[in-house]
């Protein structure tokens, strides 16, 4: 995690910077303001009661605000996470005037700072400040409309991944038909030519600005990318290693089973040597009926194989599990064979397996085909105690070396 990451994640948890490094301007106008300046990024800690995070460019990136936790995405959305006592956290986008007030108070506050501590900032804070307060609703707009000429909808990637480069190498899913899965039925599988994506990535390198040197990795978007020929894909991978900084070619990707089943040993070696260090994988259940409830191609035992051909070739992965998936009737099933499965993988320090709550609409088909078979969901408490239940199995069937995390898609945003 570098600077930037833990004075974020110390931003959402407390709402102030603790960071040594920080610089504090205090006048009687301000109170203390603290500043800690990264090379591409600038926290902001008013009195320690707000905090604000902006990369080079000025764009805004999070913000701590009278108890709620904002984030914003390169997509002009704005997420808010609010820890709620004894109750789950809420999540959501804000609507579009929600979002306009809020950059406003944002802006608000910036002004209140280059107005109160004009005397007492440096030149740099001062250049710092102008870049941010050039980010009017004029400049926000636009920044919007870029990001939608750049990029079909991101769908999701892993948490991660969250500060990641993403590439839209593919578009869509090559399946597509999971019962519980809706996020790629807008578009089309297509893979991208070696001049398309030279051209998706000088757009994408025009949106971000100076705000590309806090993306430190690369995420080859959409669902499946690394499914594409090894001949075709190797192409692709020329092409960014030619457009893109050395230091931020650590290379990401979704892979499912069916199609990891499909690379030889070699070829994920070949895959490493050209950047790629971890592969995500949703093995999502290791029961046979759940596997088939979800309609996934391959199954459980492929993709303990084709993990196993990853890490051979030196490839991390990370692996994911659905908690509430397969109901009450195949609760027991799910988790002893999810576990077991993870168990035979031989996952360890590098490998990730992540625990994801089924989120699905009650008129989706998974829902429907859950009705036909007679399970029912389990109830909140019941979730609760089976991500409980499959982060603590989770560490010990991979004997406490993998990291363990939860992944909550709502929590996602680009």
């Amino acid at each position: 995690m570098d600077n930037l990451e833990s004075a974020t994640h110390a931003t959402e948890a407390t709402g102030q910077i603790l960071s040594t490094a920080a610089s504090v301007v205090t006048t009687p106008e301000l109170g203390s303001i603290y500043f800690n300046v990264q090379p591409w990024a600038l926290t902001i800690s008013d009195n320690l009661r707000a905090t604000f995070a902006f990369d080079r460019e000025g764009r805004p990136m999070s913000c701590f605000l009278d108890g709620g936790n904002y984030r914003f995405g390169l997509s002009g959305d704005i997420l808010l996470k609010v820890a709620v006592p004894a109750s789950p956290k809420l999540r959501r986008i804000l609507s579009d005037d929600e979002g306009t007030r809020l950059r406003a108070t944002v802006h608000a506050h910036m002004v209140r700072i280059v107005a109160g501590g004009a005397h007492a900032l440096t030149d740099e804070l001062r250049g710092w400040l102008a870049q941010i307060l050039s980010w009017d609703e004029d400049r926000a707009l636009i920044n919007r409309r870029m990001f939608q000429s750049t990029y079909l909808p991101i769908s999701i990637v892993p948490p991660d991944q969250y500060r990641a480069l993403v590439l839209q190498v593919t578009e869509g899913c090559s399946w597509n038909r999971c019962t519980f899965c809706s996020f790629y039925r807008d578009r089309r599988f297509r893979v991208k030519s070696p001049a398309a994506l030279q051209d998706h990535i000088h757009q994408v390198k025009a949106l971000l600005g100076r705000g590309l040197g806090l993306r430190r990795s690369i995420f080859l978007g959409d669902a499946n990318a690394l499914i594409v020929p090894q001949p075709r894909l190797r192409e692709l991978l020329q092409v960014i290693r030619a457009e893109l900084p050395a230091e931020s070619q650590r290379l990401y990707a979704f892979l499912d089973i069916f199609g990891a089943d499909q690379k030889t040993t070699d070829e994920y070696a070949e895959l490493h040597a050209c950047g790629v260090r971890r592969v995500y994988i949703g093995l999502e259940s290791g029961d046979e009926a759940v596997f088939t409830l979800l309609n996934k191609p391959g199954s459980p035992q492929q993709c303990v194989a084709t993990v196993e051909r990853m890490k051979a070739a030196g490839i991390h992965v990370g692996v994911i599990l659905l908690a509430g998936v397969g109901g009450e009737s195949l609760a027991q099933p799910h988790v002893a064979q999810s576990l077991a499965a993870l168990a035979a993988m031989g996952l360890d320090a590098g490998d990730l397996v992540y625990i994801s709550p089924l989120i699905v609409p009650d008129d989706g088909e998974y829902a429907q085909r859950a009705r036909e078979l007679g399970t029912a969901p389990l109830t909140p408490a019941a979730l609760a105690a089976q991500l409980e239940e499959l982060k603590a199995g989770a560490r010990a069937a991979t004997h406490g070396r993998a990291r363990v995390a939860l992944y909550h898609i709502e929590e996602w945003l680009y």
